[in-house]
């Protein structure tokens, strides 16, 4: 709902987009360093550590995904204002 309301308005949908982008690389940053972090975590086997870290991993791309698609229909939304 809250994406349809800038679908009219362009110039408000180009941050929301780059703010998923930024997200998508903070999880995965944050998937990259898992392994170093993780066995501070106590009790949790091999298989929960992967889980996590795939999980981060393709959280990180979908929102990446996202932003690249709103930003898209940013820019061509506004050409078509322009023409």
């Amino acid at each position: 709902m809250i994406l349809r309301a800038l679908k009219n308005s362009p110039e408000k949908m180009i941050p929301v987009a780059m703010t998923f982008v930024v997200v998508g690389l903070t999880i995965l940053m944050i998937g990259i360093v898992w392994p170093r972090f993780s066995p501070s975590v106590p009790h949790l086997g091999t298989d929960w550590n992967d889980f996590f870290r795939g999980f981060m991993f393709g959280l990180a791309i979908a929102l990446e995904a996202v932003g690249i698609v709103l930003a898209t229909a940013a820019v061509s939304a506004k050409k078509r204002k322009a023409l």
